[in-house]
Formats: structure tokens, C-alpha cells, sequence
């Protein structure tokens, strides 16, 4: 008998050997993946999310809208679906490169529109930066978005579709909605802005968070931000992104995950974008950030639409700090709407179609297809 705590020698058990196989196999697979060129990779997912449906889409689109070119990525298995207009967060940070990793169950439901607004993700490339600048509103951002919905409703011959306002997005959605009711079976707020008092709850339930951990480099580094929130003008977007640094390492952005850079590597696998727009992402974000919050502070300053003519679905993370769960929930409850709803997702954040995959598909097909005349028939 071998004693207690002696190595055997002679063959490996087999699950053992089944466990050294397995990790040969992995590393294997991993050196073939770091040898597999972008192209290939984009490829494969191409192939993977393709739409093969006769009556379905599947179109990257540059559109004209007041004086710039604008993309559009759209996606659906059937045209006579709801169309779902995303508008994207940041403000400069688009979704459509990202949308690969998470939109294709959407599709079977909706027809999904992803829109790169002026000068920025794939938008970036055909812009005159110089030109635009002056240009960027929140305003000008509604201006565009009526456009973009007039030609989506022309070019599939419906009346109506949904808007969904992520994240920067939430504050364009409510002003689209109401400048311009006609247009919408509803709006659907994801990563809702709760409106100016939202950074205040920001920097007081981050400090509430880091003072409960004794962190004295996050709480040193949020008091040299005082006062916050921040006066607008120059130097505003450094401030809110030093913020916003401590709130995802504290699980306000994605959470159990410190960063964001998960998120802005999607794009390197896009099959939307080029590598040149995965080049340009960055800096048109910085670029949009820069002229949009700290040379434009109109936005930070315009009151919040309050009464709706369409239903309204907010769909909100309990952990969000990005735009606080607490201030969302408060403007929810001022609001007036012929139809209104509130969905917590008790284990997200900020990134709730990444964190709750399924809970959200679920959300979005009992909660917002009815509102547009859908139904989920299988």
C-alpha cells in the first residue's frame, strides 16, 4: 500500500489525463487565436450573426442628415418587425461596435438600429471635424435624430417605432419624444439620466462606498474634485471621468469588472467597423466629450421633459452609478405617461445588456414589443 501523502508513479488516473489534455488543447487554442488575423476573426462573426431570412436586413447605411454623413448599422430577421432605434451613450460613444456581442436575440423581435451620430465611431471618418464642432448640441442631436427616424419610417413603411435612449442617449430619447410624439409606439429609457441633481447622487454614493472601504487613495482623489458636481466649462469632462474612474472600481459601471476596457476592445472584433474606425473611436469620444460638455454647457442645463404623450419602459441597473439608480428612479416617479414602468435588474449596473443578457431580451419582448403592436409567437 502507498503511504498517506506519497506520489504515485505509473499511468494517470484518467480524469487526470483528461484535465492535461484539455489544458494542452486550450493552450493550443489559444496560440492559434493569437495568430488568427483581425479579418478572419471578423469573419467568423459575420458569418456567425448572419441574416439569411429572404424578408429579413442586414445593411451598414450612410445617410445625409443636416450637412453630415451618418451611419447607420440595421439588422432584423423580418422588415415588417418594430423598429428599435438605439441612440447611443457617451455622448461620444457609440454602440455599434460593440453591438455584435449582445444584440443578435433582439433581432428575431425588433428590426435594430444602431446610429453613429455626427462626427463620431463610424461616422468619424467622412467628418469635417472643424465644421461639426460648433454644431454639437443636445439640440442638434434631436435635430439629427428626427431625420434619422423620418427616413427608417420611409424606408420600411411604418408609422411609428420605439426609440431607446442609452446611457448619453437617455437624454436626447425624452426630447425626441417630445418634440415630436407622432413618430412613437414609445420610449424606453436604459441607463436613464435622472437629470442634474444625477451627479450629485453620483459623488455622494461613491463616497459612501469608498469611505466604507477606508480607501484613502479614492477618497484623497474624490475630495481634490470638490466642488462636484463641476461648473461647466473647461475642465468639466476630466472631472466627471475621474469620477466616473472610482465608480466602476466600485462596481457603478460593469459589475465586478474595475474597467471599462473589456468594453471598448469589442470593437476590434466589429464586423460594422473598419480598423480605421476602431482607430478613430477614441479620439472622435474625446473629441465629442470636449466640444459637446466642456465647450457647450446647454445640456447640463436644459430641464427635463417630465410629461409624455407615448408609454414610457425604464430599464435600470440597482448598482448603477454611471447614472445613478437613485436620481433615475426619482425622475420615473415625476414623470406623466398614458403607460409607464420601471425595471430594476437587482444583479447590473451601468452595462445591463452584457450583465442580464437574458433578463433584458425577456424585458424588452414582454415589456416594449406590445407597445409597438408585436407579439412573441413561436
Amino acid at each position: 500500500m502507498s503511504q498517506p501523502g506519497a506520489i504515485r508513479s505509473g499511468p494517470l488516473p484518467f480524469a487526470l489525463l483528461a484535465l492535461v489534455l484539455l489544458g494542452a488543447a486550450c493552450d493550443a487554442a489559444a496560440r492559434n487565436a493569437a495568430a488568427i488575423p483581425r479579418d478572419s476573426i471578423i469573419a467568423r462573426l459575420a458569418d456567425l450573426r448572419a441574416i439569411h431570412t429572404p424578408e429579413g436586413i442586414e445593411v451598414p447605411e450612410p445617410i445625409e442628415v443636416n450637412g453630415s454623413t451618418q451611419w447607420l448599422s440595421i439588422r432584423g430577421l423580418n422588415r415588417a418587425n418594430p423598429i428599435l432605434l438605439v441612440l447611443h451613450g457617451g455622448p461620444g460613444s457609440p454602440v455599434m461596435g460593440m453591438a455584435w456581442a449582445y444584440q443578435k436575440p433582439w433581432e428575431d423581435f425588433f428590426t435594430v438600429v444602431n446610429w453613429d451620430r455626427r462626427g463620431v465611431g463610424k461616422s468619424f471618418a467622412a467628418a469635417d471635424s472643424a465644421r461639426l464642432a460648433p454644431t454639437l448640441s443636445l439640440q442638434q442631436h434631436v435635430d439629427d435624430a428626427v431625420v434619422v427616424v423620418e427616413h427608417l419610417l420611409t424606408r420600411f413603411g411604418q408609422q411609428k417605432l420605439v426609440v431607446l435612449g442609452y446611457s448619453y442617449g437617455s437624454s436626447i430619447g425624452p426630447r425626441l419624444v417630445e418634440q415630436n410624439p407622432q413618430l412613437f409606439h414609445a420610449y424606453v429609457g436604459l441607463g436613464q439620466s435622472g437629470g442634474p441633481g444625477s451627479e450629485a447622487q453620483l459623488y455622494a454614493t461613491l463616497k459612501e462606498r469608498v469611505r466604507a472601504a477606508n480607501d484613502t487613495a479614492a477618497i484623497r482623489e474624490l475630495e481634490a474634485l470638490q466642488p462636484y458636481p463641476p461648473p461647466p466649462g473647461p475642465g468639466t469632462v476630466a472631472k466627471l471621468l475621474a469620477a466616473r474612474k472610482w465608480a466602476r472600481e466600485y462596481d457603478g459601471g460593469w459589475y465586478g469588472k474595475p474597467t471599462f476596457d473589456l468594453y471598448f476592445a469589442l470593437p476590434e472584433w466589429g464586423p460594422e467597423y473598419t480598423a480605421e474606425n476602431v482607430a478613430n473611436l477614441l479620439p472622435a469620444m474625446a473629441w465629442a466629450e470636449r466640444h459637446l460638455i466642456d465647450g457647450a454647457p446647454e445640456p447640463r442645463r436644459s430641464g427635463m421633459v417630465e410629461r409624455f404623450e407615448v408609454p414610457v419602459v425604464m430599464l435600470h441597473g440597482r448598482f448603477d452609478l454611471h447614472t445613478p439608480y437613485e436620481s433615475a428612479l426619482a425622475y420615473f416617479n415625476r414623470i406623466e405617461a398614458p403607460h409607464k414602468r420601471f425595471v430594476t435588474f437587482e444583479r447590473s449596473s451601468h452595462m445591463i445588456m452584457f450583465e442580464e443578457p437574458g433578463r433584458f431580451l425577456l424585458t424588452l419582448v414582454n415589456e416594449v414589443l406590445p407597445l409597438a403592436g408585436g407579439a412573441a409567437s413561436f
